[in-house]
């Protein structure tokens, strides 16, 4: 009797502690939520670098000779129209204070001409005076008239010259470079500083003549940065290619983005025709600065990392190339936290199949 009570209690004992162990491994086991990678036609793609530029970036120049009193310091960032140095122009001030002087003496000369036309005109309808004589007055009207415009067309040019003394940004951006410093002798033509467009950059990528024929504006190609995957428009690409390299321009619209002008970046652009091509949801990428993985679960619901190489996206979906075979289950979240070999609860997607 002493026997058969002591073998139960084993074989409860082993059911209790295989029930504890069960329970103890659904606990470490990290709740994840997968989709099921999928077969579809896609274009191949290739990877470019390509780099962040701004679409429009210039040197600012001087327009007067003038020494220079101030200009906006390195990193500074300014608005349309907004002044960016200043030139020291008191010799146009005392120019156009002399103009509008000389105007209104011409322009009262001008004024008494005037009535004294009127008045020989009416002297000589009544033979009291000599033609000769109006037309001399008539002559000296014209001259004074001219005179005066003249004047008011140096008195507009002095102006505009003093306006243009004070140096305003064409577009909104940041000063990048500075080429004078304060207290120069500034003459016409001569930069200033380097105005860069810090709000519409582009990415500019060499491409290969080859894969021109794929191209169309406004389609989506993958841009990867850092640890970051993005989707971007093509926006343009020009139409001649360099003999030299075979390759051709292409622009990709990257306005928005906290990117830096002349950042390094990789872009993933169409190569081919359309072929078969593995596809999995893009929030199964893991980016990293030296490699892009997905975690996938096998049979014993365990995480393993396989390495691939991305291509094009299409929508929510984005081509792979690597261990990964469509039908197989990949971790979309949670798999941040998780390590090859780590357990899983697994958790279908609600709109997996969608």
């Amino acid at each position: 009797m002493n026997k058969l009570t002591l073998s139960l209690g084993f074989i409860i004992a082993g059911m209790l502690t295989s029930t504890m162990v069960v329970s103890a491994d659904e606990k470490d086991a990290k709740l994840v939520t997968v989709q099921t990678v999928k077969n579809e036609q896609v274009n191949p793609t290739t990877w470019l670098p390509g780099n962040v530029i701004s679409r429009t970036n210039a040197p600012i120049s001087a327009e007067q000779i003038g020494l220079l009193l101030w200009v906006e310091d390195i990193g500074a960032k300014v608005e349309k129209g907004q002044v960016i140095a200043s030139i020291d122009n008191r010799h146009l001030k005392l120019q156009l204070t002399k103009r509008q002087a000389q105007l209104r003496q011409h322009q009262v000369e001008a004024d008494y001409l005037l009535k004294q036309k009127q008045r020989m005109s009416k002297l000589n309808k009544m033979n009291n005076t000599a033609l000769s004589e109006l037309e001399r007055i008539t002559k000296d009207l014209v001259i004074a008239q001219n005179e005066v415009l003249v004047l008011s067309s140096q008195i507009a040019q002095t102006q505009l010259a003093i306006e243009k003394n004070h140096i305003k940004a064409p577009f909104s951006g940041s000063i990048s470079k500075r080429f004078v410093n304060i207290g120069e002798l500034i003459s016409v033509g001569r930069p200033l500083v380097q105005l860069v467009d810090t709000h519409h950059l582009d990415i500019k990528i060499a491409a290969p003549i080859s894969i021109a024929p794929y191209l169309q504006v406004d389609s989506k190609v993958l841009v990867k940065w850092q640890q970051h995957l993005i989707e971007l428009s093509v926006r343009t690409w020009s139409q001649a290619g360099n003999p030299l390299s075979r390759t051709f321009d292409v622009h990709l619209s990257a306005d928005g983005l906290n990117l830096v002008s002349g950042a390094a970046v990789m872009v993933s652009l169409p190569k081919s025709a359309t072929k078969m091509a593995t596809l999995v949801p893009r929030d199964a990428l893991i980016v990293r600065e030296k490699e892009t993985f997905i975690l996938t679960v096998d049979e014993n619901d365990e995480a393993q990392k396989i390495n691939v190489l991305v291509g094009l996206g299409i929508g929510e979906w984005v081509s792979v190339s690597g261990n990964i075979n469509a039908g197989e289950d990949v971790i979309i979240r949670g798999a941040e936290r998780l390590q090859s070999g780590d357990k899983i609860r697994r958790q279908k997607d609600l709109v997996a199949n969608r």
